[in-house]
């Protein structure tokens, strides 16, 4: 299929470890071209709901420094270009809240875009069961607090903004609504 926007150039506005930022020259359909600031992430990100065998959900306490804001987030991270996302989460799982379950009680729910229209970022999303505590979280700098949460508070979380990552609420849409 041809594509309906055609990039007839692109040049760095910032080029970082992690995220560009590219100043597209895009030709609309109608033959206009606009210029056009896009966001390049160079990794994929993955995350996971991961429910005990109580039927609760272990959250993270993090501190976002962009935002000043102190929120619950589900275990995620950004996936190593040598690394599978699957291994990934199992990683971010273990490193944020010192969790580990068997790999065939991983499940993959798909992937989206957080924001189309501004970036190229891709999420996948993960859902766990038979998850257990094993250790202390040993990620001390992005992690506050771990606890688990029952289904029927997360909702309620959620409307007192004590969960706001968009993440996290995007994989507690997909794993339970």
């Amino acid at each position: 299929m041809e594509k309906f926007w055609k990039i007839k150039n692109t040049r760095k506005g910032f080029e970082g470890s992690w995220i560009d930022l590219n100043v597209d020259n895009v030709e609309l359909p109608d033959g206009k071209i606009l210029h056009y600031e896009a966001l390049h992430y160079h990794r994929d990100g993955t995350g996971v709901v991961a429910e005990n065998d109580a039927g609760e959900i272990m959250l993270i306490k993090s501190y976002r420094y962009i935002n000043d804001y102190y929120g619950w987030e589900c275990p995620a991270g950004t996936v190593p270009p040598e690394q599978h996302p699957a291994e990934c989460v199992i990683q971010e799982l273990k490193e944020e809240a010192g969790c580990e379950f068997e790999k065939e009680k991983l499940i993959y729910m798909g992937n989206y875009y957080p924001s189309i229209g501004s970036s190229d970022q891709l999420f996948h999303c993960y859902y766990a069961k038979g998850v257990r505590q094993t250790g202390d979280f040993p990620d001390k700098n992005e992690v506050l607090e771990t606890k688990w949460v029952k289904k029927t508070d997360i909702r309620k979380m959620i409307s007192n903004g004590e969960i706001k990552d968009g993440f996290t609420i995007a994989l507690l849409l997909m794993a339970f609504y």
